[in-house]
């Protein structure tokens, strides 16, 4: 907050940087006689994103005057690493957005994903919305089986208050052949986006799957619970229901029962449109992942 407590207009050169990471973030402030402004600045550089190790180090901030320093303070903070989602900062959920950024529907990975599905249609192709959605789907879920990805299990609290966690980019899923459920709704966004789906990432309290769209803005959606894309094929057998259906199934099941719940706690079911929410993710971080 800068008060211009003089008798005439004054303006104020506002520098912040973090020390050995980013540049001087500079913004010229004008403060009419006894005029308050907050002055809000988020220094950026490319070495956040090559950070995976949380680190020590120090935000100057500086206020300049006619080229004279008023106000200079520098600060003790900590990098945290790159592929870290904050997911609240003052109340649940507030960050939720961020995880837009983890959205890699141009990866490499994910071509070498698709290929291995379009071989499971008749058609050999992946059109999107110009073809039959279900269908798509069921064959990218049991592409991303044939790669031997399974589920490992880790305790996650998404509405914790400063909660971050790490997730994995699709790429990593793939290389150590394991993903957790936000993991999994990460993947499997990806790969939708990629063939022009809209995907949905479902948030509650303790765990995520995903959704896509059945149609362009439609509020009817195909709901998949990830973690059983590493179900053993005995379970099939002795249960006589595909791996997938048994996926679709429960993850609609989930949404409904969290649906119901938010009845009398809104905060209970999170529904991040990705589609909606990338453009707040490039703001945030310059570039996707």
């Amino acid at each position: 907050m800068i008060w211009n407590n003089s008798n005439q207009t004054i303006k104020i050169i506002v520098t912040a940087e973090i020390s050995e990471w980013t540049p001087s973030v500079i913004k010229t402030i004008t403060l009419a006689l006894n005029e308050f402004k907050e002055v809000s600045q988020t220094p950026f550089g490319i070495a956040l994103l090559r950070n995976y190790s949380l680190v020590p180090a120090t935000l100057i901030l500086k206020a300049k005057k006619e080229g004279k320093i008023i106000y200079e303070k520098t600060r003790n903070i900590k990098i945290r690493t790159a592929d870290e989602v904050i997911w609240s900062l003052y109340t649940p959920y507030d960050t939720e957005y961020m995880i837009a950024a983890w959205i890699t529907s141009k990866d490499p990975a994910v071509e070498k994903i698709l290929s291995i599905a379009k071989e499971k249609l008749y058609t050999k192709s992946l059109p999107g919305y110009m073809g039959d959605v279900e269908f798509q789907v069921r064959a990218i879920f049991n592409a991303v089986r044939d790669m031997g990805i399974s589920y490992v299990s880790s305790t996650l609290v998404f509405s914790q208050i400063s909660f971050t966690q790490r997730v994995r980019l699709l790429r990593e899923s793939i290389a150590q052949r394991a993903m957790n459920c936000i993991d999994g709704a990460v993947l499997f966004a990806s790969l939708f986006e990629n063939i022009g789906l809209e995907p949905l990432i479902i948030i509650t309290p303790s765990h995520a799957f995903v959704g896509a769209r059945l149609a362009p803005g439609s509020q009817e959606t195909l709901f998949i619970e990830t973690i059983l894309v590493g179900r053993p094929i005995e379970e099939s057998i002795l249960t006589l229901e595909p791996t997938f259906d048994a996926a679709v199934r429960a993850g609609t099941e989930e949404y409904m029962e969290f649906l119901y719940q938010s009845r009398y706690n809104p905060n209970i079911l999170h529904i991040i449109d990705i589609k909606k929410q990338e453009k707040w993710a490039f703001i945030l971080y310059g570039k996707k992942l």
